[in-house]
Parts: C-alpha cells; structure tokens; sequence
C-alpha cells in the first residue's frame, strides 16, 4: 500500500516501524489537541484558540547520502506530493548533494548623523564593542558561537554600525537584539549620535545553502514525451524565468511552498525567510529565479542557491511540541543539517512543478488532491468525503457546485 492511501494510524505505525516515533510521540500525534491553551497563551496576544493546519511527511529524501523523511504542514494540497515525487526522481539517481555556510545573522545599529570621523572613532573602539557584545550572551561563546564581524559606514546622513554574529543553532533574532542592545547606548555615548534604531537584520547573506540534483532523463518521461524532451522543456522554461519576473516569482513560490511548509513544522520563522530569500535574488538588474536547470553528460542537472535562515533551537522551536517532534522525526543533529534539508525539499518541489508545468501542466494532479477539501467545503463528513472526491475525480469537473450536487445525490440514496 502506498503512503497516501494510508489511513492516518497507519502512516504513524509507519512512521514508528521506521524508528522516526517513540510510543510517547506516538501518543501525542494521536491526540486531538496538539497544543496546549498555556503554551498557546504565552506565544501569542489575546489567544481564543488554536488554528490548526494538516501536517504530514514527505518521502524518498536522499541527503548527502542520508535519508530522510521530512515533516511538513501545509494547507495546499500536491505541496508534499510534489516533494516526494521530485525526491523520488533525484534519489534515483544519486541523492541530493548540499553545501552549508556558517550561520552568522547581522544586526545593525543606526546613528542618527553620521562623519568621517566617527567612522574612525568607532573602527578604533572596535575590539572593545565586541567584547562588550560578547558579554551579552557568554554562554553563546561556550556554544562556539560570537560576534565574528564588525563594520561602520556612512549610509545616507546616518552612521550604520554592522555586526556579524555566529549564532550557532539558534536563529539568533534575540541572541543579536540583546547584543544591539547592549553595546548601543556605548556607541552613541562615544561618538555623540542619538540612536535611530537598533535591530537584527532579515538578510541571510551569510547563511547561504547550495542545492545540487542530477536527474537522468529516464525518470522525467511521460507517456507523450522523452525523458530528454522533458529535460530541454524543463531547461528551457528555467531560461524564461530569468528574463521574466512575472515567470520569476511563480517559479519561487514553488519553491517556497516546499520550503514554508517544513519551516511552519519546525516552528521557524517563515516570514523572516521569505524576506531574506526574495531579497536576495533582487538587485538593481531585476528579480531573478532561486534555482537554475540544464543538462550536463545527458542528464538533467538543478541547482539552487539561496539564504536559508533557521533555527534548531530556543524560542518557538523549543516550546513548540510539534516542532520538536519534527526534528525528531528527521533525526536533525544541528542547524546546518535542517537547511540542507529544507533546501533540497525547495528543488524537489521546484523539479515536479516545472516538469509538470512542461508535460500535462499543474491542475491535472493539483485538482485530484483538491478533490478532498471541495468534497469538505460542500459538507461531506466521514467516509463521504472519499466518495465525493472519487466522484469529481472521474468526472473531471473540480467545483463546489459539482460536488454539492454529487453529495445531495449521495444521500438521496
């Protein structure tokens, strides 16, 4: 049986014969409330609730030679499918290959007025700032991280003091507020410039992951085409979405559908992704594409670089029961190891939509998982949910007034 005509026990009992659950694990996805009202209540204001999203796994990873199976929550139906099925194609043909950078996350401070000579004055004082940053967070240096850069410039008519801070496993948003924090005040009192701001940078520029995927042309066929069809069209709508932005953009959120979805499931921020991410690919010469294909030795080659800004430790990630559940379920040993994750899960997802998009195009697979929740929104419970997505899936006729009639007709019966 495959994964997805399991029912939900079944896809645990999966999951735990894999040694990805313990029992404990095992009793908490089977309970009906995954968070807490008292953990609710501290990570958020005026809480009434909990809204709850679908949260599943896909299949077929192959990681630097690792295997994994990856958590995702995500409310779009064929996201996790696309993953799995574009994992399935790279794996066969060797895995995904991915390159970490250290992860330094910037804060900057903002002076009010800024001069030549308080530029020097800063770059004199320089080891003194850090150490005064350091002593912010000294259990962040036992950790092996620090403060492993320091620049000042004139930006405009304001000073910017820049800081680099190896922020180890954590994301490092508090980590740096702290620090800016801290040496601040000092700064400001030694150059005599009011303070504009203080606050982290969203950048990633140095958190930057390098995805690479062969792909041979015997896994990209369909029935009307050649695997090396497929693999020219693929490579030729990858050269579109660098002269196009209206193309650029789709292109990403293909990727960022994967990529959010595994974020939201490891308690990360995926706001502060999606804004270090489509910063980084716009520049004064446009928008361009997170990923590129072409063809190498008759093969379809991918690659994709971007910053990939996480955490596998404090904040959210730690009080999140399900986050942590995540990581446990991919055996995740530090940060580096969930952004080689999360970037090949982005490609995988970018090969099916792109081989899709050249070959039968999108709606054929992504309305047959869409079935389900028209079947829901015209009111089918239980096992009519099955019938009524079965039914609109042979008729090919994906609306809301399809499936209420078909559902009407049901209970008639």
């Amino acid at each position: 049986m495959k994964i997805y005509q399991m029912t939900n026990q079944q896809r645990i009992d999966y999951l735990q014969s894999h040694g990805c659950l313990n029992p404990e694990q095992v009793k908490f996805l089977q309970n009906e409330e995954p968070l807490s009202q008292d953990i609710a209540n501290s990570l958020s204001e005026n809480q009434i609730g909990i809204f709850g999203l679908p949260y599943g796994f896909a299949t077929d990873f192959l990681i630097n030679g690792k295997e994994y199976l990856v958590p995702m929550s995500i409310e779009e139906p064929s996201v996790i499918a696309a993953a799995s099925n574009g994992a399935m194609r790279v794996k066969a043909s060797g895995g995904f290959e991915v390159k970490t950078s250290q992860h330094v996350m910037y804060g900057q401070i903002v002076l009010e007025d800024g001069t030549d000579d308080k530029v020097f004055n800063i770059e004199k004082h320089q080891a003194e700032i850090i150490k005064l940053a350091e002593a912010a967070r000294p259990s962040l240096l036992k950790r092996g991280g620090g403060v492993v850069s320091l620049t000042v410039q004139k930006v405009s008519d304001c000073l910017e003091i820049l800081i680099g801070v190896n922020t180890v496993d954590a994301m490092g948003a508090n980590i740096v507020n702290s620090m800016l924090e801290q040496i601040a005040p000092s700064i400001s009192k030694l150059v005599d410039s009011k303070i504009l701001c203080c606050i982290l940078s969203n950048s990633g520029e140095e958190q930057i992951v390098n995805v690479d995927a062969h792909v041979s042309f015997d896994k990209l066929k369909t029935k009307q085409m050649t695997g090396e069809e497929v693999a020219q069209r693929i490579v030729h709508l990858s050269e579109f979405a660098r002269n196009s932005k209206m193309r650029a953009v789709t292109h990403n959120k293909g990727i960022m559908n994967g990529i959010d979805a595994v974020l939201i499931a490891t308690g990360n921020d995926f706001r502060a992704q999606e804004a270090a991410a489509h910063s980084f690919f716009a520049d004064e010469s446009g928008y361009r594409p997170f990923s590129s294909w072409e063809i190498e030795n008759d093969q379809l080659v991918g690659h994709l670089q971007m910053p990939i800004e996480i955490g596998t430790v404090g904040g959210a990630i730690k009080a999140l029961p399900m986050a942590q559940l995540s990581l446990a379920i991919m055996n995740i040993k530090n940060s580096q190891e969930l952004q080689a994750v999360i970037g090949a899960v982005g490609l995988a997802n970018n090969l099916s939509a792109i081989r899709a998009l050249v070959t039968t195009g999108l709606q054929a697979g992504h309305m047959s998982l869409q079935s389900k929740s028209l079947a829901v929104s015209a009111g089918a419970t239980g096992s009519e949910i099955t019938k009524i997505s079965e039914q609109l899936n042979n008729e090919k006729t994906y609306t809301l007034e399809a499936a209420q009639k078909l559902l009407k007709k049901l209970r008639n019966k």
